[in-house]
């Protein structure tokens, strides 16, 4: 099994999310299914109106760059030779059609070899002069963001949530100069948060800053990912955040209670709000979004201690 951003995956399941992707994206082209029974011929299917084959690879477990590549590699080699050696069943499953792509489908390419690789193969492969195929066949690899929009609504339909949380780089307010008025605003409000008995609790107010910093550090890097990846989603978050970004001014305007009862509040009201109104958010993100948003409210206006 692997983690990749869509889920945990292993061959079988990955094969078994890609057959729904087919028939999602392709299904008013006569997307046909090629099951293993009687036997693999080199494609999980194909779509029948303009001849596309596809071919599913999910590595069982997490390897290097290298040893990544060395495995696609081979899965290629190994499922475009079955091409020449099953022409026959495979044109009794085509009918009059060719085949004019064959498509690898796997989670993340990470070594452009694998393209060098892709074209030698193509070339090879052309040069059998199989009667299933067009003159012009191509061999296409394609990573799982290349079909993002399908998934996301395979997911919608059950339930599933995304994942866009990956690990990043802690920071601190060295690493960026433009932060000093920042680093001033957090460092001001979060005092009022260590003051124990009418005392700064020095080491406690330090820590807290670092804290908030790198919380507003990494949520910047989740948003860039959010809306590189799911436009959607990303529009839909800021939504939620503008909406709520005028309550919170108002609310610690008119606050009652203690600077860190405020901050709670502000970071589990937005929480809340992002569960109810983004279904496909998996909970990781939406708790690392809020702890986000409220340390950016306290390096800016909105959220006030005083």
């Amino acid at each position: 099994m692997i983690q990749t951003k869509y889920g945990t995956f292993n061959g079988g399941s990955w094969e078994d999310l890609f057959q729904r992707v087919f028939k999602l994206k392709y299904g008013d082209q006569n997307y046909q299914e090629m099951p293993a029974s009687p036997g693999d011929y080199g494609i999980e299917g194909f779509v029948l109106n303009t001849g596309i084959a596809f071919q599913c690879y999910c590595p069982d477990r997490l390897y290097s760059v290298t040893e990544l590549y060395e495995k696609q590699r081979d899965k290629i080699t190994k499922d475009l030779g079955k091409l020449k050696t099953y022409q026959s069943a495979i044109a009794a499953r085509l009918g009059t059609e060719k085949l004019s792509e064959w498509v690898f489908v796997t989670p993340d390419i990470t070594h452009n070899d694998l393209v060098k690789h892709s074209r030698t193969k193509e070339t090879e492969v052309r040069s059998w002069n199989l009667p299933i195929l067009t003159d012009d066949f191509r061999v296409v690899l394609k990573d799982a963001d290349h079909f993002g929009e399908e998934i996301r609504k395979i997911y919608a339909s059950t339930g599933t949530k995304l994942t866009f949380l990956e690990a990043e780089p802690i920071l601190s307010i060295s690493d960026n100069e433009d932060l000093t008025e920042y680093e001033l605003n957090i460092s001001r409000k979060n005092k009022k948060r260590c003051i124990v008995d009418g005392n700064l609790q020095t080491s406690q107010h330090q820590k807290l800053n670092e804290i908030t910093i790198r919380k507003l550090f990494e949520g910047e890097s989740l948003f860039k990912k959010i809306e590189k990846e799911a436009a959607e989603i990303y529009f839909q978050i800021l939504r939620v955040i503008n909406q709520y970004e005028d309550e919170v001014d108002e609310l610690s305007v008119t606050w009652q209670g203690s600077p860190e009862e405020l901050i709670q509040k502000v970071r589990s009201e937005l929480a809340t709000r992002l569960k109810e109104s983004i279904s496909l958010l998996g909970e990781t993100d939406i708790y690392k979004i809020a702890d986000h948003m409220t340390s950016k409210w306290l390096a800016l206006c909105p959220l006030s201690i005083e």
